[in-house]
C-alpha cells in the first residue's frame, strides 16, 4: 500500500546544526526527512543526549526557512563514512516549520 505524500520518507541535503543537553554544537546534513522525523549525519555519537535542538537551514522552491525543533533520538549508527546517522523524531516543532517540511514532502514524493 502506498503512503499518502504526507507520510513519505524523502531524500534531503539541507545542512545544519544541533545543540546537545551539554550546550555542544555538532555540524550535520540532513539525509532524509518526513513530518515525523529526520535522519541526520553528523561527525560523532549522541553519548547521553537523548534530547538536542534541531536547527536545519531548509530551502524549497526558492524560499529558505531555519527550522527549529526539540527532537529525541531513536537511532545512533557508524555509518560506512565513518560518521554517524541519527534518526530523530520530532517532540516540539512550531507549526510554520512542520508546515514548511510538509510542502517539501509532498513535493518530492
Amino acid at each position: 500500500m502506498a503512503k499518502k505524500p504526507s507520510q513519505a520518507y524523502v531524500r534531503c541535503f539541507w545542512p545544519g546544526k544541533m545543540q546537545l543537553l551539554n550546550g555542544q554544537y555538532l555540524p550535520l546534513h540532513c539525509t532524509h526527512i518526513s513530518n515525523k522525523q529526520v535522519e541526520v549525519e553528523i561527525p560523532r555519537a549522541l553519548v547521553g543526549s537523548p534530547r538536542i535542538m534541531l536547527e536545519l537551514d531548509a530551502l524549497h522552491n526558492g524560499s529558505s526557512r531555519r527550522i527549529k525543533a526539540i527532537c529525541g533520538m531513536d537511532l545512533d549508527v557508524l555509518n560506512e563514512h565513518d560518521k554517524h546517522y541519527i534518526k530523530l523524531h520530532f517532540e516540539h516543532i512550531s507549526q510554520e516549520d512542520s508546515d514548511f517540511i510538509e510542502r517539501f514532502v509532498m513535493a518530492h514524493a
